[in-house]
């Protein structure tokens, strides 16, 4: 009789220790589906964060363009210095934008500094060196809107 209960005690025993390996690799599986889940929330909420800055970034660059235009040039060199310093920020803070992106932001970088620089060196440019500076001011808008665009597509593509 005792070795009868022994056996059931084991083979019990044994199911038990099937069960609960059964319900172990589930709750593996199950904490693996939502650690992607949250790392795919993640990207996106950080991607949607980026897509806002750059538009921000965006009405920066209009703002200037605007002050340019209007020939408000104080202004206009405070505006793109900020602008070049968000810019740059940009580049080395959102590391997961992809290389084509990164060069277009250093493009636009590299505008700006022109601008900068040409606003320092000339405070009241002629009527043909203004058309220049709004050039180079739509330019940037170019860049920073087009990559914006970029982002909110993808965002929209996903959705």
């Amino acid at each position: 009789m005792l070795s009868k209960l022994a056996n059931w005690s084991s083979v019990v025993g044994l199911l038990i220790g099937i069960a609960g390996l059964i319900y172990s690799i589930r709750a593996f599986l199950e904490a693996k589906s939502a650690k992607q889940s949250a790392e795919e929330a993640r990207r996106a909420v950080r991607t949607l964060v980026a897509a806002d800055k750059f538009h921000s970034l965006g009405s920066k660059a209009r703002e200037l363009s605007s002050h340019v235009e209007n020939g408000n040039f104080p202004v206009a060199a405070f505006l793109v210095r900020d602008l070049r310093f968000k810019i740059n920020g940009a580049i080395t803070r959102w590391e997961f934008l992809d290389s084509a992106t990164k060069e277009s932001f250093k493009e636009a970088s590299r505008l700006a500094m022109r601008v900068s620089e040409f606003i320092r060196s000339k405070p009241q440019p002629d009527p043909q060196e203004r058309a220049k500076l709004l050039n180079k001011c739509d330019s940037i808008l170019a860049i920073l809107s087009g990559e914006s665009g970029k982002i909110q597509a993808g965002l929209e593509g996903r959705g």
